[in-house]
Parts: structure tokens; C-alpha cells; sequence
């Protein structure tokens, strides 16, 4: 089950990344160009879209990241705790990343009925379609981190994925 939730989160996030970086990378560097060729200056709109795109190309990596290790973690106590407090430990912390993720998504949908009155001046897109990728994404990372738990309960700590060291700064 948590192969299927991992895969199917990180296909959509994957196709998610790729559509709106080529998206972004195209509208960005044909307004560029634009700005050489046309009097305008530019498109009017190539400020609009990338203000609508990125908050689902930068949810789309949040959730990648936590299937991979990604984020930042502090493992001092988790090292010092025996295989079953360590496991205790890590599910504690997913049921508290899935709540507050939980949470966060809940009044990102709320912000988003409240905004869904303002618009763009030039495209006319309301403004709710950010707070739609945040509640979205919250989403991919709970389902990502419901799919850690599980590894976690079953197999144990060693379940964790570990990011490539390239990755980690370290």
C-alpha cells in the first residue's frame, strides 16, 4: 500500500514539476525576448502566470523531498532510543506532521474562498489558485507521510529514507 501511495503521489508531483518548470522557463524567456523585439516591452501577463505557477511547483518538490529524505531533521534523541522507542518516536512525529499538515491544508482552502474575489488585473485569475496548491500539497505530503508511517510500523526505524549525500549539505 505504501508503494502505491508513493508512487502515484510522486508520478502527479513529478508531472506536476515538469509542466509548470517548462511552463515557467517558457513564459519567462519568451517575455524576455519580447522585451527586446516588441515596443510594449513585453507581456503583460508574464508577471501574472508565474505568481499562479510556482506555489504548485514549489508544493509539488515539498512532497518529493519528504518521500525522499529531503527536509532537515535533527536526530540526536531518534539515535539514542532503542529500535522500538525510535520507532515509537517516528510515528509519533508522522501522526503530528499529518495533523498540522492536515490543518494547514483545512485554512489553506478557507484562505482561498476568501480570496477567490480578487483577481488578476490583466488575466482576471483569482487569487484562491495558490491557496489551492498549498491545500494540495498538503495533501501529497500527508499521503506521503502516511505511507512513511506504515513503512515505519512494519519494517521499523531503518525504513526512514536517507537522502543522497550530494543532497544534504553535510
Amino acid at each position: 500500500m505504501a508503494n502505491i501511495i508513493d508512487r502515484s503521489v510522486g508520478f502527479v508531483c513529478r508531472a506536476m514539476i515538469l509542466l509548470t518548470g517548462i511552463a515557467l522557463l517558457g513564459i519567462l524567456t519568451a517575455n524576455v525576448i519580447a522585451r527586446y523585439v516588441l515596443e510594449s516591452g513585453g507581456f503583460r501577463f508574464a508577471q501574472e502566470l508565474p505568481e499562479r505557477l510556482f506555489p504548485w511547483f514549489i508544493m509539488a518538490g515539498v512532497a518529493l523531498a519528504v518521500q525522499k529524505g529531503g527536509h532537515m531533521a535533527v536526530e540526536s534523541v531518534l539515535s539514542r532510543l532503542s529500535r522500538n522507542g525510535a520507532r515509537a518516536m517516528l510515528l509519533v512525529g508522522h501522526a503530528i506532521i499529518i495533523a498540522s499538515y492536515a490543518i494547514l491544508g483545512w485554512e489553506a482552502i478557507g484562505v482561498a474562498d476568501i480570496v477567490s474575489i480578487e483577481t488578476s488585473p490583466v488575466l482576471g485569475l483569482s487569487s484562491s489558485y495558490s491557496y489551492y496548491a498549498l491545500a494540495l500539497g498538503c495533501v501529497a505530503v500527508i499521503l506521503t507521510t502516511f505511507a512513511l508511517a506504515l513503512r515505519v510500523a512494519m519494517v521499523g526505524p531503518e525504513a526512514m529514507p536517507a537522502p543522497d549525500p550530494e543532497e544534504t549539505g553535510i
